[in-house]
């Protein structure tokens, strides 16, 4: 009986932590997250030993046309909230890039001042940890490039 009431309790327990990102999910339905670490480098090859990119402008662009951006934290860190009904994932992941618009010269003083950062998006299969959270698919960038 009471192994049976602490499986009880701790069920109980799990979905109250849950139930707020699900409710918020709820609310704002089921979305992408695209998210990444913007590198401080040139050369993609570097990436496992590069520095971060802090405070970095990143853009998430289809086309002409931005339809989000965001700021890196101070690990360089971004995150981009998209609604799905805004644009079908096949589109999002053939049509659309980030693009760094910050100057590279402002991680790193020996890099370049003009120029951006821009990366291909890439798809992950979500976990049960983002579907109760409300984040449809994981999506992140390919490797970020230098472009002049």
């Amino acid at each position: 009986m009471a192994s049976t009431t602490s499986c009880l309790l701790l069920v109980l327990a799990t979905v109250a932590v849950l139930a707020p990102g699900a409710a918020v999910a709820q609310l704002l339905g089921n979305i992408f997250s695209i998210n990444g670490t913007i590198p401080c480098r040139m050369d993609p090859a570097t990436l496992v030993t590069s520095p971060v990119f802090p405070n970095a402008t990143v853009l998430l662009q289809c086309g002409t046309d931005v339809l989000a951006s965001t700021t890196s934290n101070r690990d360089g860190v971004f995150n981009i909230l998209l609604n799905p009904t805004a644009m079908v994932l096949s589109t999002l992941l053939s049509s659309c890039k980030l693009v760094v618009t910050t100057p590279l010269s402002l991680c790193n003083a020996s890099l370049p001042s003009s120029g951006i950062l821009q990366s291909t998006l890439n798809a992950l299969p979500s976990n049960l940890f983002s579907l109760l959270g409300g984040v449809l698919v994981n999506i992140v960038p390919t490797n970020f490039a230098y472009r002049p």
